[in-house]
This record gives structure tokens, sequence and C-alpha cells, in this order.
């Protein structure tokens, strides 16, 4: 323990040189924070364990094909399905194309939705008010802040995958961990667009166990399988991260960035305590003069490495996470939204940071520190820094 000391003393010899050297930790390491936390979010369920009792019921070919409203039925007959839902992707656009306005729209049976979709939470609004409107919208909180609705607010949507402009009413809004959706009345499309009575984007499911939820994966597609509609059956987690794979190994291009930033931490911190070593190779000849054995300076530059990490370390996980509230409203207002709704500081995450952040310390100061300890006296005394 009498070596911590002087290694702090060392570190703040060149004060430059070590608030450069934590910076270039403290950066690569809030990155590597969210690379994980995206990682992380992959894998997770936003609604606390309620979506794993949910399955989605598409088209097998993709979700641009529809299918009967005739298989509900059948569906809604089997054991272990606790309520079943209808939703229909409605797309169109609001105000314009601009990312900034984009967000899910659904249209949907109003009743059997909020059986479903229990992790909703109506705040402003009823449910019957919502219900007994065919006009009448659902809004995500986070959406009415956004662009200032309240309740009574009329907004209209301009169909494209549906050539029909919703007129729409706000009657609702609701809390829920995803809070950038819209829903409302599947009959008022219908009505407006004939050829879109009877057909079916998505069946939502509700089951009553996590048995049923694998019974029912393989029974709804087998029932389907050998007709003109066949289906694919997925839980919502599967069915959301569906989208992602749209663009590629998501997780295994982040984890390669990952890795690729390590490595240039690793690097820089390598090549700042050998610079360091090369320094002060007189003095720690010196020091062994003096008495002081290998395992000593072994230890002594061993500890500057570690140090300059675990506060590099610390100041980028505390930057990370006074960070993260505002980086994750950010994709709340983007058409990541949906996505970010599952996002939130996982402990494991940040403690994986904290370990890679000991290992490079670690890795960057054995070889400066294992030759330091290892020179001999005499050249140590012979060479002049």
């Amino acid at each position: 323990m009498k070596l911590i000391p002087l290694a702090f003393k060392n570190i703040l010899r060149k004060k430059t040189r070590s608030i450069l050297t934590m910076a270039s930790i403290v950066l690569p390491l809030f990155v590597i924070c969210i690379l994980g936390t995206m990682i992380r979010t992959l894998e997770a369920d936003p609604t606390g364990g309620k979506g794993m009792f949910r399955l989605i019921v598409r088209h097998k070919v993709s979700l641009a094909n529809f299918f009967p409203e005739a298989y509900r039925e059948p569906v809604k007959q089997m054991p272990g399905v606790a309520a079943i839902t209808i939703l229909n992707w409605f797309g169109g656009q609001y105000i314009d194309n601009q990312p900034r306005n984009m967000f899910q729209r659904f249209a949907v049976e109003p009743e059997s939705f909020l059986a479903v979709a229990d992790e909703i939470t109506i705040v402003e609004g009823t449910a019957q008010d919502w219900t007994s409107d065919r006009r009448g919208v659902l809004v995500g909180s986070l959406l009415a802040k956004r662009y200032g609705w309240k309740i009574g607010d009329q907004f209209v949507l301009k169909g494209d995958i549906f050539p029909v402009n919703l007129e729409l009413t706000v009657r609702a809004i609701f809390k829920a961990p995803d809070e950038t959706s819209v829903y409302f009345n599947r009959t008022y499309v219908e009505e407006s667009v004939p050829w879109a009575k009877g057909l079916v984007g998505t069946l939502w499911i509700k089951a009553d166990s996590p048995d049923a939820v694998a019974r029912l994966t393989r029974m709804i597609d087998e029932r389907f399988e050998n007709t003109p509609y066949p289906t694919k059956t997925e839980t919502e987690k599967e069915f959301q991260n569906g989208f992602i794979s749209m663009l590629g190994n998501v997780k295994l291009v982040l984890n390669a960035i990952s890795l690729a930033i390590g490595l240039v931490i690793l690097l820089i911190a390598a090549n700042t305590m050998a610079m360091t070593a090369r320094e002060r190779v007189t003095e720690i000849a010196v020091l062994r003069t003096l008495g002081f054995p290998k395992s000593d300076i072994l230890t002594m530059v061993l500890a500057e490495s570690l140090i300059l990490a675990l506060i590099g370390g610390g100041l980028g996980l505390a930057f990370f996470s006074l960070m993260f509230p505002g980086f994750r409203q950010g994709l709340l207002e983007s058409p990541m939204g949906g996505f970010a709704a599952g996002m939130k500081l996982f402990p494991e995450v940040l403690i994986v940071g904290f370990l890679i952040t000991l290992a490079i310390g670690l890795a960057a100061g054995l070889v400066p520190a294992f030759r330091s300890a290892q020179r001999e006296i005499t050249d140590g005394l012979r060479q002049v820094a």
C-alpha cells in the first residue's frame, strides 16, 4: 500500500498527458456503454414481463401480405389463448414525411386491444370515451407532449396503404413502455376502404402461460400451413427484432465496433505507459539501488496504469449515466422510439464496461512494468532518459 501514494505522484508529474490519457478512456467507454445498451435492449422486454405472453401472427411471406379475418375464430378456440385482437398497420403520414413526424399508427379493435395490450394505462380520458367514438384515437403521452395534443383535439392522417384520409379526435392518452403509437378503430378504415374489410395484417394473442406460448407458436402455423395464406407466429420480441434484423446482423456489428474501440483504448494506454516507463529508466535504477525490490517496481508501474484506467473508467461510466436520459429521450422522439422504449441503464452493461477498463489498465501496464522491474541496475544508470 505504501507504493500507491508514490504511483499517484508519478501520474501527476505529467498532468496534461494523464488527463489526455483518461479522456481517451472516457469517451470510447461512453460509446462502448451505448453499444452495449443497444445490444442488451435487443434482448430485453420493455413490458416488464407482460410481453413474454404475447404472440403475433402474420402472413408467412411478409407483413405486406394480408390474411383472412376468418383465421381469428379457430385461433381463439385453441387452448392457452387468453385474449386475441387484430392490429393492422395503417402507415400514412402526419403533416409530412419528415423523420420528426414519423410514429406508429395502427387500426385496431378497441375493446379486445386493451385486453391484449394490458401494460397500457390510460391517464387522460377513458377507455369508454375511446371505444364509443368511431373516429376516436388513443395516443401515447410522449406523442401528446410532442405535438401538444389534448383531449378533444383533432388531426388528420393521410393514407397511403389505405387510400383514405382519417379525421381523428383524441379521446384518450396512455402511458406505457412505448408511448410513440396511436390506435384507432379499424371499422373506420374498413368503411372508407371497402377492399380492406375482412383482411388482417396481424393477430395479437395473449397466452395464459409460458408453456402456452411455445405450444401456440407451433399449433397456429401447423393449422394454416397448407392454406393459401400460411402464417408465421412468433413472440413479440422476435417480431420486433425482425425489423432490426433487416439491417443485417446488428449484434455482430455492434460487438465488432465495441471490440475495435477497446483495442484502440488499449493501444493508447499502452503507449502512454511505455513512454512513462522509458522516461524513468534512470530513476527506477536509483530506486533499485536504494533497496527497492523488483516486486515493488513491478507493483508501482502497474498501479499507475490501473489508477489511470480506473479514474478514466469511473469518469466514463459517470458521464454515460449522466447523459443517458437525454440520449434515450432523443431516441424516443425519433423514428426509433419503439426500440428506445426498452432502453434503460442496465447494471450488467456498466459492470462489463468497468471490467473492460480494468483489463485495459492491466494489459497496458503489464509489459512496461515487467521490463522496468527486470532491467539491470547498471543498464538503468547508464541510460540517460
